[in-house]
């Protein structure tokens, strides 16, 4: 997790229970991007603090835990929400129902409500990852590691107690072609690697590849009647952006201030509101995503690298357009 994720903490007041936690802080990240060598992000003169290796499930459960202190947690899944004249009917599979003023979906990339009230993302690219854990014959190095290769990039980190992760960034249709979801095809794309390859040496035994859809997207509107997006399921960004929690949880205190505003205020607009600063958030991160993928030029001639520099070029058109 970025430096970014400490100010949002401390926002909710969860710092204290995620310091608690015990996670290690990582001062810095290598990259192999545009050119051959590695270079160095060092992180120790951060004014915001440093970047955080967590461990996920622990992670989700202390906020969890902290969120279940300030709510009413009802353990059943939606099978069905219906509109009503001032807000929702909300049947769950236990056979309750419970009546909602207003509703968000915070489901991540599913979207499982959202979709099912007919209301559809904008799909920005085809990128997955090529997932997999792995166990190490002795201690490697502990920080976050980022290497382009020819269709795509990979990364690898610790996880502790003598596990990595690893992971295949590329479009599903150049995935098929890799055969990323054998481990053969996987390990060869690992080869075409010079230094997360390196670390991999170091590794007795692999797990099976997952393919997990990991694309930009964003909602063709994150709002409706008494409803709302937040996180992954108003948008999605590419993990080359390094914000996938931290946007998710600002998206998250952002969703409580328009939820707020619409019902504690009878504020008609303000959701409107939330639905207009997502669309920013989505229209910046865009620009900055094409440019640092547009930084790449040593396989100009490759598929993966050739659809961003598109994409770079959609956007330039785009901005001049909004400037005339």
């Amino acid at each position: 997790m970025s430096p970014l994720v400490q100010p949002v903490l401390r926002q909710l007041g969860l710092w204290p229970a995620f310091v608690a936690q015990g996670f290690s802080p990582s001062h810095r990240t290598l990259t192999a991007w545009d050119e051959a060598g590695l270079t160095s992000s060092e992180l120790l003169l951060e004014a915001r603090g440093p970047s955080w290796r967590v461990d996920r499930p622990a992670f989700d459960g202390c906020i969890a835990m902290e969120a279940c202190r300030a709510a009413a947690r009802v353990d059943a899944k939606v099978s069905q929400i219906e509109r009503e004249e001032d807000g929702w009917s909300v049947a769950c599979d236990d056979g309750n129902s419970h009546s909602a003023r207003l509703v968000i979906d915070a489901t991540g990339r599913a979207r499982a409500l959202a979709d099912r009230r007919g209301s559809r993302a904008k799909v920005q690219d085809r990128l997955i990852a090529a997932y997999a854990e792995a166990v190490t014959s002795g201690p490697s190095a502990p920080e976050l590691l980022v290497e382009a290769f020819e269709d795509g990039w990979w990364y690898t980190l610790a996880l502790g107690e003598g596990r990595r992760a690893f992971a295949c960034m590329t479009d599903s249709d150049l995935a098929r072609g890799l055969r990323l979801s054998t481990p053969d095809g996987w390990r060869a794309a690992l080869a075409k690697t010079q230094f997360v390859a390196a670390v991999a040496s170091k590794v007795v035994q692999f797990e099976q590849p997952r393919l997990l859809p990991a694309g930009s997207r964003t909602a063709a509107n994150a709002t409706g009647f008494r409803f709302l997006c937040a996180g992954d399921a108003a948008s999605a960004f590419d993990p080359i952006s390094g914000h996938g929690v931290v946007k998710a949880m600002r998206s998250g205190v952002f969703a409580a201030y328009a939820a707020s505003d619409c019902l504690a205020r009878g504020d008609t607009t303000a959701l409107d509101r939330y639905d207009s600063w997502v669309a920013r958030e989505a229209a910046v991160y865009a620009t900055t995503l094409s440019e640092h993928y547009g930084s790449v030029s040593r396989w100009d001639g490759r598929p993966f690298w050739q659809r961003r520099r598109a994409d770079m070029s959609s956007s330039n058109s785009l901005s001049s357009l909004s400037g005339q």
